[in-house]
């Protein structure tokens, strides 16, 4: 399965785990200036901005672990340019970490994970 396949079925299950927690979908796969934002959510009034990061092993660590400061500058930049071209930006913000292990379906949703 490539990189790509892998993140596509991450983001399936993620999206699954989350809707079935009462979150509502906004967007999958926001693009602004080569950004990228997995998933916007709604969690009542707040939206969410989601990182989903899938693994088929411990291999290459926690998936949070690869939402480092550079990743999380991106999300950040995608996330305020979808608040302004959206008129959102008195909308309560928050943002999330979702791992997905890819071997057994199972996901750990880090809310607030990191600050903008």
């Amino acid at each position: 399965m490539s990189g790509r396949d892998s993140g596509a079925r991450g983001e399936m299950i993620a999206l699954g785990a989350l809707k079935k927690t009462g979150y509502v979908l906004v967007e999958k796969n926001y693009r602004a200036q080569r950004c990228e934002i997995d998933l916007i959510m709604r969690d009542g009034p707040t939206l969410v901005f989601v990182e989903v990061k899938a693994r088929s092993g411990q291999g290459y660590g926690l998936g949070r672990e690869a939402v480092d400061a550079r990743k999380q500058a991106h999300i950040v930049k995608a996330a305020q340019l979808y608040l302004v071209k959206n008129d959102s930006a008195d909308t309560p913000v928050r943002f999330d970490v979702v791992e997905v292990d890819l071997n057994t379906g199972d996901t750990v949703h880090i809310i607030d994970a990191f600050s903008a």
